[in-house]
């Protein structure tokens, strides 16, 4: 129309640093119970943070672990690792020397239960989760 003002149109900017957060562990189930292929170790920072992240959704989740425990596939019994060596430090070493053949093999969210597999080493880590997390980037 000649002579009105235009009006300014509104628009959602999305800040970088501000994504949605969603807490629980609903969606990573979710994930999990969908598409498990899809979910791989994003970046571990011990003793309390594993970041897990879904190539299908593209959803990357937090756990807050409490304790890791890890036994090899022979072993029937969850252990804490005899020797020198934490199951966090064998954690550790393994997502540094092969990160991505690190993967979810098994979870139960009201259990506060993730287990990851390497299929390089074929180690098993079983972690005491605290506090899931979802980010929607």
């Amino acid at each position: 129309m000649p002579g009105a003002e235009a009006m300014p149109t509104s628009r959602v900017l999305r800040d970088p640093v501000m994504s949605p957060t969603y807490g629980g562990g609903a969606f990573l189930q979710q994930c999990f119970s969908s598409h498990r292929l899809s979910l791989s170790l994003r970046k571990l920072v011990l003793p309390e943070r594993v970041m897990l992240r879904c190539s299908a959704c593209h959803l990357l989740h937090r756990l807050t672990v409490r304790s890791v425990a890890t036994k090899r596939p022979t072993q029937t019994q969850t252990a804490e690792v005899p020797g020198t060596q934490s199951a966090a430090d064998l954690l550790a070493q393994c997502s540094t020397a092969h990160q991505a053949a690190l993967g979810v093999r098994d979870m139960d969210v009201s259990q506060d239960f993730v287990g990851l597999r390497c299929a390089e080493c074929r180690r098993m880590y079983d972690l005491d989760v605290s506090a899931f997390e979802t980010h929607q980037p």
